[in-house]
């Protein structure tokens, strides 16, 4: 079998090992990162040793670090946080494709090959990485989309004129929004209805020194400090809570009255829009 081959072959499989350190290794995101970018070049130096593919070491040392370059480069077009979003495996191949990318690059610079076949490994490397640059709008809203199918609870948004939606986040079942305009943010979170809106409003009390829970409507709590207003509503099987320190409170009254079932399109309109 051609030795660009067999690097890629060793690299798809270092990347196979990087996907299951992503989804279950360490908590810590930096530590995660960080034993997935270099804990799994001893595995690259064995399997190239394994392919016997000449200067075995070098292969997998130049294979790594233009791996790491490549992971650099995607995550600038696309946060690791996002393409997570994709699911296991899906993500699984990304890491492959990359790993057989960065591999083929080492191969190509490390062996004693044709120059075509140099031209070639790193020509499909570089064509990874513009293919991910011109379609970073697409990763992100398909990421997106992955994350709302896998929610049991509807989308919903509040009415806030003026305001533009900056960020959308979906962590398994809680959906976070943060709404911007000049001189004011609201954060919104929906989330699913374990508990009533007066009993979200205690909890949050019980946390907080000098807050003060009070009704302003049926299923409307709204927790008072110095600095901030946080509002508690339902809206069909999901508690949904807004807060600021920088809008009125009757202005998060009235959204949290208007609250609205929301598409993905209209969800997904920060990750492909650009600033």
């Amino acid at each position: 079998m051609n030795a660009l081959i067999r690097a890629a072959l060793v690299g798809a499989v270092v990347g196979l090992a990087q996907a299951v350190i992503a989804f279950h290794g360490p908590d810590d995101a930096a530590g995660n990162l960080l034993l997935m970018l270099f804990a799994t070049l001893p595995a690259g130096m064995l399997l190239s040793w394994y392919a016997m593919l000449r200067n075995w070491w070098l292969v997998a040392l130049v294979g790594q670090f233009a791996l790491i370059a490549l992971y650099v480069g995607l995550t600038m077009t696309a946060p690791f946080s996002v393409l997570v979003g994709l699911g296991s495996w899906r993500v699984g191949l990304i890491t492959m494709a990359a790993g057989a990318c960065g591999y083929a690059v080492g191969a190509g610079l490390a062996l004693p090959l044709a120059t075509p076949l140099r031209v070639s490994a790193v020509g499909v490397a570089a064509s990874l990485f513009l293919a991910a640059w011109s379609n970073q709008d697409v990763i992100a809203l398909a990421a997106q989309a992955q994350g709302m199918a896998a929610r049991d609870t509807p989308n919903v948004v509040p009415d806030l004129p003026g305001f533009r939606l900056a960020e959308v986040k979906v962590v398994g079942p809680e959906l976070s929004l943060r709404y911007e305009r000049a001189t004011a943010t609201v954060l919104v979170e929906v989330l699913p209805e374990t508990m009533s809106p007066e009993q979200a409003c205690d909890d949050a009390v019980d946390l907080q020194e000098d807050t003060t829970c009070v009704e302003a409507a049926p299923d409307l709590w709204i927790l008072r400090d110095d600095h901030s207003r946080t509002v508690f509503t339902a809206y069909e099987n999901t508690l949904v809570r807004l807060s600021s320190g920088t809008v009125r409170e009757e202005q998060l009254l009235a959204a949290a009255c208007a609250l609205r079932p929301v598409g993905l399109w209209e969800l997904a309109a920060p990750a492909y829009e650009r600033p």
